[in-house]
C-alpha cells in the first residue's frame, strides 16, 4: 500500500494504469485519518471517463494543494461506514447505492447529524436522445428516474456547464458550476508530438509535408462520426496532403438483452458482438471506406492515463456534436485537450463549446474555429480556410491555447473548490445544530 508521504513526494503524478491504481487504493482506505478534520467522500457507482474528471482528478488536486486540510476518501461502493464518518458526500452520477442513500437521508432523524450531500453530474442523465446507444438500457433500468431523484433530493448540485445548471435548476434551486479541468503536469499532457507520431504513425513519418486532422471520442459519439464523414471526405478529396485519425474505438463490443422475469423484474444480460461488421469499429470502417486507406488511421481507445497521446498526433482537432438537448449539455473538454497540444480547433458553436467561445477574450478571435451549423458546407469551408492559411491559423491556435491552459488548470482552482465543500458543510452543520439541538437547550431548566 502506498503511503501518504510517497504521494506527497510525487507518486500522485501517475503515468500509467498501475500507478493510478495505487493512488485509488490509497484513497479508498487512507492512512492517518484525523476525524477532527472534515471528511469528504467522493463516490461513483463505477469508474468512467466522467468520474475521472469529476471525482478522481479533483480529489488529487485537493490533496496535492491541501493534504492536511481535510480527509479525502474515494469509493466505487458507497457503504454506511462512509456515510457515518463523512461531512460531505459527493455522489457522481446516479446509481442504486446513491439512490438508496438519498432515500435514507430523507428519513434521517433530526437529532442526528448527517453528511451534506452533493450530486455531481456532467450529462443530462434523465433525457437521453433516441440516438444515444445506451438509451433503451438506461430507461429500462430506471436510471432516468434515479437521476431525477438525485437532482431533486440532494442538498446541492455541482455540474460542468451553464446549460446543465439551468436544466437542473428546474428541480433544485442550489446549483453550482465547476468546469472540467486538467492537471497539466501529468505526463499525458506533455508528450513530444514528434515522438508520438513516430510511435503510432510510423508509416506517415516524417510528417512535415502532411496535415493530420483528428477526432477523439468514445462510442456514445457514433452519430457525430457519421455526420463528419462527408466533411472528411470532401477535405480528403480537395487536399491530398491531409491525413486523418479517428480515435477511441470500443475495446469490447457488447449488446445488452433485457429479460422480464415472472415477478415483473428485469434481468440484463450482456453479450459480446461476434460479427465484426456489427462492431463499433466495423461500422466506422464501412462508413469511411471511400477514404484512401493509406491516409486514415482508426485507433482503439487508450486508457484514462494515456489517452491525451491521441491529441499529440493532430494538427487540426475536430469537435463535432449533434444539436440536441443532450449534446447542448456537453462540456468543452475535447477542444481544451486539443489546444493543449497546439491543435487548430474546429468545433461546434453549441452548448458547452459555445459557452467557451463566448468566454474567450475578444483579442482571441474564434472566427473559423467555431461553427454554428451542423451541415457539411460551413465545416468544409472552415477547415479549408485553415489549410489555405495554415501558419496564421497555427499562430491563432497558440494564442487560444495559452488562454485555455490557464483557464482549465485544475491545480490553480483547488482552493476555490475545497473552500466550497468545507463552507457548505459548515453552514449545513450550523443550521442543523441551531434548528434541532440548540432549540431544546435552555440553561436552568
Amino acid at each position: 500500500m502506498m503511503t501518504k508521504q510517497e504521494l506527497l513526494d510525487g507518486a500522485i503524478q501517475f503515468s500509467n494504469e498501475e500507478e493510478r491504481g495505487k493512488i485509488k487504493d490509497y484513497f479508498t482506505q487512507p492512512e492517518d485519518m484525523d476525524l477532527n478534520r472534515k471528511t469528504i467522500v467522493f463516490s461513483t457507482p463505477s469508474e468512467t471517463g466522467t468520474s475521472f474528471f469529476r471525482l478522481f482528478e479533483p480529489l488529487r488536486a485537493l490533496f496535492k494543494a491541501f493534504p492536511d486540510e481535510a480527509n479525502y476518501l474515494y469509493t466505487e461502493n458507497l457503504q454506511p461506514n462512509h456515510v457515518k464518518i463523512a461531512d460531505v458526500v459527493i455522489m457522481h452520477r446516479c446509481g442504486n447505492l446513491h439512490s438508496h442513500f438519498l432515500s435514507v437521508a430523507r428519513m434521517w432523524p433530526k437529532t442526528e447529524k448527517r453528511p451534506y450531500v452533493i450530486h455531481d453530474a456532467d450529462d443530462n442523465e434523465f433525457n437521453l436522445p433516441n440516438s444515444h446507444p445506451m438509451k433503451t438500457l438506461w430507461m429500462e433500468s430506471g436510471k432516468d428516474k434515479m437521476s431525477l431523484q438525485a437532482i431533486k433530493h440532494s442538498d446541492c448540485i455541482t455540474t460542468t456547464t451553464a446549460k446543465l445548471a439551468s436544466t437542473f435548476e428546474t428541480f433544485n434551486d442550489d446549483v453550482s458550476i465547476f468546469p472540467n479541468m486538467f492537471d497539466w503536469d501529468l505526463p499525458q499532457w506533455n508528450y513530444d508530438k514528434a515522438e508520438s507520431r513516430l510511435e503510432m504513425l510510423p508509416e506517415w513519418c516524417p510528417t512535415d509535408d502532411k496535415v493530420i486532422i483528428g477526432w477523439a471520442g468514445l462510442t456514445s459519439h457514433f452519430e457525430d462520426i457519421k455526420r463528419m464523414q462527408p466533411i472528411i471526405k470532401a477535405i480528403h478529396d480537395k487536399y491530398p496532403n491531409t491525413y486523418f485519425v479517428l480515435a477511441g474505438m470500443a475495446l469490447k463490443d457488447t449488446a445488452v438483452e433485457i429479460h422480464e422475469e415472472e415477478d415483473g423484474s428485469k434481468r440484463f444480460e450482456e453479450k459480446e458482438i461476434d460479427n465484426e461488421s456489427e462492431t463499433y469499429r466495423g461500422r466506422i470502417e464501412e462508413m469511411y471506406k471511400d477514404i484512401d486507406p493509406g491516409r486514415i488511421k482508426i485507433f482503439d481507445a487508450l486508457p484514462l492515463e494515456t489517452y491525451g497521446k491521441f491529441y499529440s498526433l493532430f494538427d487540426i482537432n475536430l469537435s463535432y456534436i449533434e444539436h440536441n438537448a443532450f449534446a447542448s449539455c456537453k462540456s468543452e473538454i475535447k477542444v481544451v485537450e486539443g489546444l493543449r497540444y497546439g491543435c487548430i480547433p474546429v468545433f461546434s458553436n453549441f452548448g458547452g463549446y459555445k459557452a467557451m467561445a463566448d468566454a474567450v477574450p475578444s483579442a482571441i478571435s474564434t472566427d473559423d474555429f467555431c461553427i454554428s451549423m451542423t451541415s457539411p458546407g460551413p465545416w468544409i469551408k472552415a477547415i479549408s480556410h485553415h489549410l489555405d492559411n495554415y501558419e496564421g491559423s497555427v499562430k491563432r491556435a497558440a494564442e487560444f491555447k495559452a488562454w485555455s491552459d490557464a483557464r482549465y488548470d485544475i491545480n490553480a482552482h483547488a482552493e476555490e473548490r475545497l473552500q466550497f465543500y468545507l463552507a457548505r458543510s459548515e453552514e449545513f452543520n450550523e443550521s442543523w445544530y441551531n434548528n434541532n439541538i440548540a432549540q431544546n437547550i435552555d440553561y436552568g431548566e
